[in-house]
């Protein structure tokens, strides 16, 4: 099941945040090794009605922020994207260890895209790491389009669109 988030989720989302900081570790990658996301950055994203969560049994398995409304760093490559101007981006998808493998990340990526119809978008955006070889393999497997390289402080990362009119895998 997927739900929003609330705060009586944020340890548990937390927990989740710290092994995916480990897996992205052990891959050699520096993404989210600084510490983000924070609990504040999770707490933001509740408040702002962003962050949903993956639950088996009422445990929490997942955690995404799901954007309907942009994000600002993607107008550093405005020009190269493909679908539209109106679009959802994930960030902060993760997965707890013991689920990892087991389809929980792809239901947020399904939640989120639902969410985007339902708004009548039909670009669906995602950035991350060129290392996170986990991420990139969803993304080739959905079909996601290598639009550009985007920087935040925290470092470049690769963005990748999909057309959700153009797709019967979200």
């Amino acid at each position: 099941m997927i739900r929003r988030a609330t705060l009586q989720d944020v340890d548990n989302i937390m927990d989740i945040v710290h092994s995916a900081q480990l897996a992205l570790c052990e891959l050699g990658i520096d993404q989210w090794q600084d510490g983000y996301p924070t609990a504040e950055s999770i707490e933001e994203d509740i408040a702002q009605g962003v962050g949903y969560v993956a639950t088996n049994n009422n445990t929490t398995i997942g955690y995404a922020a799901i954007v309907l409304t942009g994000e600002h760093t993607y107008q550093q490559i405005a020009d190269s994207w493909l679908y539209g101007n109106d679009y959802v981006v994930v960030h902060r998808l993760c997965t707890a260890q013991s689920h990892r493998r087991q389809g929980i990340a792809l239901d947020l990526m399904r939640h989120a895209a639902e969410l985007s119809r339902k708004r009548g978008f039909n670009a669906f955006r995602i950035d991350t790491h060129r290392g996170n070889i986990r991420m990139l393999s969803m993304l080739e497997k959905l079909e996601f389009r290598r639009v550009g390289i985007i920087h935040y402080d925290s470092g470049e990362r690769v963005a990748y669109e999909l057309d959700l009119n153009k797709t019967n895998k979200l």
